[in-house]
């Protein structure tokens, strides 16, 4: 493991807190048949929905965009895919407090790959969609919401041999493209997540693959008006694969990540000041082997994170804790649903919600509801 790595891992220990008899409040397990993969969960306030990807029993292409509107109880409201093309992707959601759904991934036209984004009415109804293309290959895969009724969605753009950074800016009212950028850092770029912070300044995290055996994490913010301020690159010395990214309430930027350094697989969490400087490079846990995807940070800069831990035969199950640096005790669960899990996503709004992809017979995905501790319950 990087000396850089080995040194910081040993800053954050995690305790479990409130862990009782019952570890979810409920659950939901969507499975039409085939491989389906969790991608995003995001809330409006009170409902929740969550991406995923349906693949055909036995196949290889992908078979459908599909996104799924729960209640807050965990109920089916409707579930709508995308039926203009065969092949299709949704990647990342984002919902507003007006039950408004916007949802960034990609699909196939006139063979070639494009960035696709679609606004759901509080039914389920298609507002408004659009399609970008910058080359035969532009695929969306992360969005936030920016102010002024305006959204940011990165992706990549490019051909199979070399692919940019591609980020752009539209308006959430009809999809009007405000500006695109395309960013090359070198071969096989690949934009992951988007943030916003209180001054529409953007956060990306992607990957390098220019040495495809071991790609590095690219961290980079942007103005906003698109033009770069600033990149900077983890290297693990291995095969490095982003995660998620956010700013918290002081302009910071939390990365998370995961690491593949030999036998080692570490979830792994990076900060950086509003000016590039890095703050701290920190892995889950002393010695615990774990992967990290998503990250939220709440109104109160509070930062929760998700991903998979896994034991020593191999099988991960389902993580979500509070993070903190050098904390002794924080929220913290594991949850094992019967089979290999590893959550994807999460949401805070009061417990904490969870998507997550569960190798069964096929692939399932599950949205899982954690009780969070009570504000007058110690942690323990």
């Amino acid at each position: 493991m990087h000396d850089t790595l080995r040194t910081c891992a040993a800053l954050l220990v995690l305790l479990t807190a409130g862990c009782g008899p019952k570890p979810v409040v409920w659950q939901k397990t969507i499975d039409i048949g085939g491989d389906e993969t969790a991608t995003a969960l995001t809330s409006d306030g009170s409902n929740f929905y969550v991406g995923w990807v349906s693949t055909k029993p036995g196949g290889s292409d992908q078979d459908g965009w599909f996104v799924t509107r729960l209640d807050s109880s965990g109920r089916e409201v409707w579930t709508h895919t995308y039926k203009e093309s065969p092949y299709a992707m949704c990647e990342d959601l984002w919902a507003d407090n007006f039950g408004h759904l916007f949802a960034a991934g990609r699909a196939r036209a006139e063979g070639k790959d494009v960035c696709l984004v679609i606004r759901y009415a509080a039914g389920g109804d298609v507002t408004w969609q659009k399609g970008l293309s910058l080359g035969d290959k532009t695929w969306g895969t992360g969005i936030c919401p920016v102010s002024h009724d305006r959204l940011a969605v990165c992706g990549v753009a490019g051909t199979d041999a070399n692919t940019d950074y591609m980020v752009a800016l539209l308006d959430a009212k009809d999809g009007r493209t405000v500006w695109v950028r395309n960013i090359d850092l070198g071969p096989n770029d690949l934009a992951a997540r988007i943030a916003c912070d209180a001054d529409d300044n953007l956060a990306v995290i992607g990957m390098h693959g220019e040495n495809a055996a071991n790609p590095d994490i690219v961290i980079m913010k942007l103005a906003p008006n698109g033009d770069t301020l600033w990149t900077r690159r983890y290297d693990s010395g291995g095969s490095d694969e982003p995660g998620d990214i956010a700013f918290d309430g002081f302009g910071n930027i939390i990365a998370t990540g995961t690491a593949r350094v030999d036998d080692s697989i570490r979830c792994v969490i990076i900060e950086y000041a509003p000016n590039g400087d890095l703050i701290r490079k920190l892995a889950y846990g002393t010695v615990a082997q774990a992967t990290g995807k998503g990250v939220f940070v709440t109104p109160a800069s509070d930062i929760y994170i998700t991903g998979g831990l896994i034991n020593p035969e191999g099988k991960s199950e389902i993580l979500a804790f509070q993070y903190k640096p050098d904390a002794v005790a924080v929220w913290e669960k594991m949850y094992s649903p019967g089979s290999s899990a590893a959550g994807v996503d999460l949401v805070v709004n009061g417990d904490v919600y969870v998507a997550a992809t569960v190798q069964a017979r096929t692939k399932d995905v599950l949205v899982c509801r954690f009780r969070q501790l009570a504000a007058t319950e110690p942690a323990r």
